[in-house]
């Protein structure tokens, strides 16, 4: 009987250590490609305001390659979602731009509506240029990983058009 209750208690403690891992397991290899502004880390830095509604900002990233076409489009990306969810601090001359997206000025559905746009890389009709002479790689010692940086011209009115006309953000006039 003492063994039956023995070997019932560990069947117990496996099991709730099997179901334990599993959960462990699920939350933490669950992958997400929604774009939302509290995953992204990234560093954003002015550098100046271009013409006709243009960023000039140097975005910094950690990617553990140094493959060109990987990091610049996530660059791109990077920026793009700064100017929609954080938006671009002040420096250089320049005054602090706030976010496209805020609770004002969003619409019902628009995450949904933005994780598309990133998904299906909408986001790279709104860089303008790479500055090609900006672009730093250090390697982290110690770590697998390179920090990137590089120098972007954002067309921040275009970004905003594209928003409104696709009913993610209030168009500036809902104030009045």
């Amino acid at each position: 009987m003492k063994r039956l209750m023995k070997v019932k208690a560990l069947l117990i403690k496996r099991v709730y250590y099997f179901s334990m891992l599993v959960l462990l397991f699920l939350t933490s290899c669950a992958s997400s490609k929604k774009m939302t502004s509290t995953i992204k880390q990234y560093d954003v830095e002015t550098m100046g305001v271009g013409v006709d509604g243009t960023y000039l900002i140097k975005v910094t990233d950690y990617f553990k390659t140094t493959d060109e076409s990987v990091y610049l489009d996530g660059l791109k990306r990077d920026a793009i979602h700064s100017v929609i969810y954080q938006g671009i601090p002040a420096g250089n001359g320049s005054v602090n731009q706030p976010a496209l997206l805020n609770n004002d000025t969003g619409l019902e559905g628009s995450e949904e509506a933005l994780n598309v746009f990133f998904e299906q890389k909408q986001y790279l009709n709104f860089i303008n240029n790479v500055v090609n002479s900006s672009k730093n790689i250090v390697k982290i010692q110690g770590s697998k990983d390179y920090k990137i940086s590089v120098t972007l011209s954002v067309n921040k009115d275009a970004l905003r058009k594209y928003l409104i006309d696709n009913n993610i953000i209030k168009p500036l006039n809902f104030l009045f």
